[in-house]
């Protein structure tokens, strides 16, 4: 988390992920990132995809911007926000270590 702290907002944004089968709306700030059920409506991401395009973003398979190109999923947020996203999703992301 302290990895991600710099590029966190100050204000708290939310982003709600929305699959076939559910949907999590999630608080974002420097105060860190928690699961919450209701957000501020001027400041809700939201990012709609298939289970399966939902997955490939977490796990850092394909990045955001690739899934947007390839129409895998869909963002409604100013460009700024899906900046954001796309670099918090990036630092986040699972690192494997080759020795």
């Amino acid at each position: 988390m302290h990895m991600l702290a710099p590029i966190l907002p100050n204000e708290p944004i939310y982003i709600q992920l929305q699959w076939d089968s559910g949907q999590v709306l999630l608080c974002v700030s420097k105060e860190g990132i928690q699961r919450v059920e209701k957000g501020d409506g001027e400041r809700v991401i939201t990012i709609r995809g298939s289970t399966q395009a939902m997955m490939s973003l977490l796990q850092g398979s394909l990045k955001l911007q690739q899934q947007l190109r390839l129409n895998e999923l869909s963002v409604t947020a100013s460009f700024h926000h899906i900046l954001l996203l796309e670099s918090i999703f990036f630092l986040a992301k699972p690192y494997d270590v080759v020795h």
